[in-house]
């Protein structure tokens, strides 16, 4: 019995050991996983420095104060624009998740004693450097409340017991505390608000939504593009084909066309799942919205036969493939936001069409921005379908004619 299993086992592994697909999946494709999850969330725990552009329209005496406390803060580069400049470098710049806007008349307010606020500008899809930055901002104008509460207590308390030498310092310090409650309520307030005109809230599906439709958008270009064709080859029917009058580029044609379709269907129904179930963002613009997803299912369509032609083998294919489509989507932001992700890692994204595809649902979803600022995001998702797909027709027709 002993011996039976060892043979068997031994058995089973030289079979693993000849099978390189098997081995690729085993080993090469944890370690893939592993370095694009790695380097994209490396800034979640690593101190980051976050630009914070401030417009500053009072330039009295309390926003000077507050301007200095904020220079001081650890993780905070603070540059003093005007209020286009701020939109622009928050629209524009990874690192600036959020501008601050301090009014006119910030410092009178605050020194007659009158409420005063603070204006912050910020990029619904930063959501994490918002949070940061928004910390840093209230941590300052705890420090601007706090001091004037305690300057107008003391002014309050000096008045009240002035010349009463028999103080009850227990009473004093409970009218203090009392006084201190009533003084820092609507002190100075912190009113945030988007760059870009629309909703400040972060819903997670408005991220999660396209971006896992993406990711199996691409497996199912994979297996029904990539392996598709792969069996065909396999079955013989290229070869009966070109004795048909039917001309090989029609299979190539219409396996495409049929799992672009299906594709389609697949991101609409998605879509449609997400805005009834999650209650996720369209955007302003449908035909938008429908031009960024046929631009991403063309893509997808000719990276499934990209990979076919690259792949000899169906054993080939799948590992391949899954490797591809994994670091795809891990650094092109289908998982988690690429803003997260080291800034040579979002230039290095963008040679795939995942970061293009996301960053215009971004700018649809989240963003609420309309066609012409998605247009040059498309293009690049029907320039990498038309790349993917010039080379994969250059290479089956040279493996044709070999």
């Amino acid at each position: 019995m002993a011996r039976a299993l060892f043979t068997l086992t031994v058995k089973d592994l030289r079979l693993l050991v000849r099978d390189r697909g098997a081995l690729l999946l085993l080993f090469l494709a944890p370690l893939v996983v592993i370095s694009a999850a790695g380097f994209s969330l490396s800034t979640l725990y690593q101190s980051t420095r976050h630009l914070l552009p401030v417009v500053d329209l009072d330039r009295g005496p309390v926003a000077e104060k507050l301007l200095a406390t904020l220079r001081e803060a650890p993780d905070l580069d603070v540059a003093l624009v005007d209020a286009e400049e701020a939109r622009r470098v928050v629209a524009e710049t990874p690192r600036a998740g959020a501008a601050l806007l301090v009014p006119e008349g910030f410092s009178e307010a605050i020194r007659k004693g009158e409420p005063a606020k603070l204006v912050l500008w910020t990029d619904p899809v930063k959501h994490l450097e918002v949070l940061k930055i928004r910390a840093a901002v209230e941590r300052a104008r705890a420090g601007l409340v706090t001091a004037r509460v305690a300057a107008r207590i003391a002014v309050v308390q000096v008045l009240t017991y002035a010349g009463d030498v028999d103080v009850d310092f227990e009473s004093l310090s409970e009218d203090s505390a009392s006084l201190a409650e009533r003084i820092a309520e609507g002190t100075v307030a912190l009113e945030e608000t988007s760059v870009f005109g629309g909703p400040i809230e972060f819903n997670t599906f408005d991220q999660n939504v396209p971006g896992f439709s993406v990711t199996f958008l691409l497996l199912g270009m994979l297996f029904g593009v990539g392996l598709g064709l792969l069996d065909e080859r396999e079955w013989g029917m290229v070869y009966r084909l070109s004795a048909s009058p039917i001309p090989p580029a029609a299979l190539l044609a219409g396996k495409m066309l049929s799992r672009f379709v299906t594709g389609l269907i697949q991101m609409a129904l998605l879509f449609v799942f997400g805005r009834v179930a999650f209650d996720i963002s369209l955007g302003p613009s449908i035909p938008a919205l429908g031009l960024t997803i046929v631009g991403i299912a063309f893509a997808s369509a000719a990276f499934g036969f990209l990979t076919a032609t690259l792949a000899r083998s169906r054993d080939a294919i799948l590992p391949i493939g899954t490797m591809a489509v994994v670091a795809m989507a891990a650094v092109g932001g289908c998982w988690w936001p690429i803003t997260i992700e080291p800034m040579w890692l979002q230039k290095l994204a963008h040679l795939f069409p995942t970061a293009w595809a996301m960053e215009a649902f971004n700018d649809l979803m989240l963003r609420q921005r309309e066609l012409t600022s998605v247009l040059p995001k498309v293009s690049a998702l029907f320039g990498f379908g038309l790349g993917y797909l010039a080379l994969g027709l250059h290479l089956y027709e040279s493996r044709r004619i070999a």
